[in-house]
């Protein structure tokens, strides 16, 4: 089976559809997606809503900014999530788009999943959580030997997450860890967005990087024009203008 996978997408409903547009060339079957749908960007709605047409070929979980919609966001600083009053504003603003559908659509989706495709047990996580729903042991630049740490409650040929935006592709024997970076914030990489393919059968497991190039310019401008809340801060952190 080829499987598409892409995390952080953060409302880029442009780069989403560039990536989905070459999906549909490659042929891809189903699609995983290790969370944080909406945060940052400037088009909370129509990502959500876009994510949603995909319907039964897309396996999701929720990631951090997902969860701010649906447990709240801190209301003083400093805070355990270490967010600023920008961010938090920010949030106020994007929430405030969102259709009553979108929001279902968010709180239905769960925290992890796991999959068994082809003979292959796949988990799914927007990072290492544990038991309490809480993410842990955050490594930006992660080794073999980190990796087994974070996910070392997990029994699984291939676990798939995100929140790391920068890609991280590590694979011991016949056991694969998958962060394909943001989909959605390029940083400097300025004209990517980032997803992967992977190809899944029975006697084995293959992994391509696939960036996909868009008008990124026209996001910006999106962000320059709504000027949301933080949105100065956005676009130096996320997409590499200073």
């Amino acid at each position: 089976m080829k499987i598409g996978v892409i995390t952080d997408i953060h409302n880029n409903i442009d780069a989403l559809n560039a990536v989905l547009d070459v999906f549909t060339s490659l042929g891809i079957e189903k699609i995983l997606c290790s969370g944080d749908i909406i945060g940052i960007g400037p088009r909370p709605e129509e990502t959500v809503k876009r994510i949603m047409l995909l319907e039964d070929n897309i396996e999701c979980v929720r990631g951090n900014h997902d969860n701010y919609l649906i447990n709240g966001i801190p209301s003083v600083v400093p805070n355990d999530e270490k967010m600023d009053y920008g961010e938090i504003e920010y949030h106020k603003w994007e929430h405030g788009k969102l259709s009553e559908e979108s929001i279902e659509f968010i709180k239905a989706l769960p925290y992890t999943k796991t999959l068994k495709i082809c003979g292959k047990t796949i988990y799914i996580s927007h990072y290492a959580i544990n038991e309490a729903n809480k993410y842990v042991n955050y490594t930006p630049k992660p080794s073999l030997d980190d990796l087994k740490i974070m996910f070392q409650n997990v029994e699984a040929d291939i676990i798939v997450y995100g929140h790391n935006h920068a890609p991280s592709i590590n694979n011991e024997l016949k056991r694969w860890y998958i962060n394909t970076g943001s989909l959605g914030c390029p940083s400097d990489d300025i004209n990517i967005a980032r997803a992967g393919i992977l190809v899944v059968n029975e006697d084995s497991t293959k992994y391509e990087e696939l960036n996909v190039n868009y008008h990124v310019k026209k996001v910006i401008e999106d962000i320059e024009n709504i000027r949301y809340p933080d949105f100065k801060n956005i676009l130096q952190y996320f997409y590499g203008i200073s």
